[in-house]
């Protein structure tokens, strides 16, 4: 049991030092069963230390109230780091998104047939190719609206909507699609009555085992567009909730993330067929939104699950 709490200890620890080597973050992929670990040992201890109290009540001690004060630090940390959604105001503005991770577009069927089933309003791809010849012409035919992540030419990470914006934003400098810069493009929509301007972005960032280059492409988010109570992001992030990338860049910006109904990564490994780990894609809101359901999709032909999400205006 003391080793089962040391070892849950220094897993929790190892994030916190993720300003002096960023690799160190990762251990927040398994701060969930590591969690689980420290209060399935510091339970066992304080049970130990109970009988022990029941023969001699002095035997209890500041131990005792050491190991009850560290549950219930446990169980105040295993609380998500994501937002429950919860339903909006009757007469509430909504959207309906969509975001997929479509990994070079190997079965547009199945896509194509989820996003006429959801009808979403704004749609964000990322690894999108062109040459889907009813994907394409499905989304040519309902979203004329398309921004991709290059302010000229073409990139693999695109938002599609019916709405008309009132600006396009590329969000590249340099080669994206090699991991040089950010992936992501940004549209810009005009006030309605009783609501400011809003803005939304897709974003598709380095791989998990990169932090230093996903800390970059944030920091370059929030240089070329930046996020306010008014703004959406859909994306691959490749982080979980709990890593400190993704928690420094929500904090800094005020935003909020949507709580996925399953692991939205890895749905495959080689040919076997997986149901996912973790949440790597994401949706994050301004406080000025509100998400009241968020559905994560079914396989369709990615190593990542996609997701429909409802949001409102609040404001």
């Amino acid at each position: 049991a003391v080793l089962g709490l040391a070892i849950a200890g220094l897993v929790l620890l190892l994030p916190k030092l993720a300003g002096h080597w960023p690799y160190l973050g990762l251990a927040a992929l398994i701060h969930v069963p590591a969690m689980w670990l420290g209060l399935a040992s510091t339970l066992g201890l304080l049970a130990r230390r109970v009988r022990r109290a029941q023969l001699s009540p002095s035997r209890f001690g500041l131990t005792g109230v050491g190991l009850v004060g560290i549950a219930l630090m446990l169980i105040v940390a295993l609380q998500p780091a994501t937002r429950v959604p919860a339903l909006c105001p009757p007469n509430a503005p909504r959207l309906t998104l969509a975001w997929l991770n479509a990994l070079h577009v190997r079965r547009p069927d199945l896509i194509r047939r989820w996003l006429q089933r959801a009808r979403p309003d704004v749609i964000g791809l990322a690894e999108m190719r062109s040459g889907a010849a009813g994907l394409d012409a499905y989304l040519a035919r309902n979203y004329p609206f398309v921004q991709n992540c290059q302010r000229k030419g073409e990139c693999s990470t695109r938002l599609y909507t019916h709405i008309p914006p009132t600006g396009k934003l590329g969000l590249a400098r340099g080669d994206a699609e090699q991991r040089r810069t950010l992936s992501g493009a940004g549209l810009v929509f005009p006030a309605s009555p009783g609501t400011r301007a809003w803005s939304i972005a897709a974003v598709h960032l380095s791989r998990p085992t990169s932090p230093e280059a996903q800390a970059r492409e944030l920091r370059e988010f929030d240089a070329r567009m930046g996020a306010d109570a008014d703004t959406l992001i859909l994306g691959d992030f490749n982080l979980s909730p709990r890593l400190p990338v993704l928690r420094d860049f929500v904090a800094r910006n005020g935003l909020a993330i949507a709580r996925a109904d399953q692991p939205t990564w890895p749905l495959e490994l080689g040919k076997r067929r997986l149901e996912g780990l973790w949440q790597i894609d994401h949706l994050l809101t301004g406080r000025h939104w509100h998400v009241e359901s968020f559905k994560t999709s079914p396989w369709l032909g990615s190593d990542h699950r996609g997701f429909i999400a409802q949001v409102c205006r609040v404001n």
